[in-house]
């Protein structure tokens, strides 16, 4: 009886050890994330007829367009992306890493990714009544953004992709030039 324990006792001690060693494995690798090669557009709009779109577009840059017609406001930032994908281990866990986060294990829906994403303002443009809604330029914030096949939260909001309108694209990048 004394070996049977000692042997089941062992057998937990190895596989603590090896789980040790796959967490520590895991997590040392870590993927950045890229922005797509073509534009990628994510949109939700209000029943109130509020619109936010957030605008994906290549070299790590993004425009985040937001507009209230109740106040005639109209707002949008070109913003710079950087990320790191979060560490997947099994079932819904995951790690994520980066600024203001003290523990990074948290649980996710399947079928998403977590990305730590730093997002410095570069542009601005606002036009109309209204409160400000994005940061102004030059602020740097972390938020972690989830991506699924076909939508994105932004937020506590799930935006669903859409098809691209480049005409609205050159507006949007043409205004903020000036």
């Amino acid at each position: 009886m004394e070996k049977f324990k000692s042997i089941v006792s062992a057998f937990f001690v190895i596989i603590g050890i090896a789980f040790g060693i796959f967490i520590f494995v895991k997590s040392s690798v870590l993927t950045i994330w890229s922005s797509p090669s073509v534009p990628e557009t994510y949109a939700i709009n209000g029943a109130d007829g509020r619109s936010i779109k957030i605008i994906f577009l290549p070299e790590n840059k993004t425009i985040m367009w937001y507009k209230d017609p109740n106040v005639g406001s109209e707002e949008y930032n070109l913003v710079e992306m950087k990320g790191t994908y979060g560490t997947h281990y099994f079932w819904g866990l995951w790690k994520i890493e980066g600024p203001g986060i003290a523990f990074g294990y948290r649980f996710y829906p399947d079928g998403t990714e977590p990305v730590v994403m730093e997002t410095k303002t570069i542009q601005k443009y606002m036009n109309g009544k209204g409160d400000p809604n994005f940061s102004p330029v030059g602020k740097i914030t972390n938020t972690t953004w989830l991506f699924r096949k076909d939508s994105a939260k932004f937020q506590d909001m799930w935006l669903q992709k859409e098809e691209n309108n480049n005409l609205f694209i050159s507006q949007l990048l043409n205004n903020l030039e000036r």
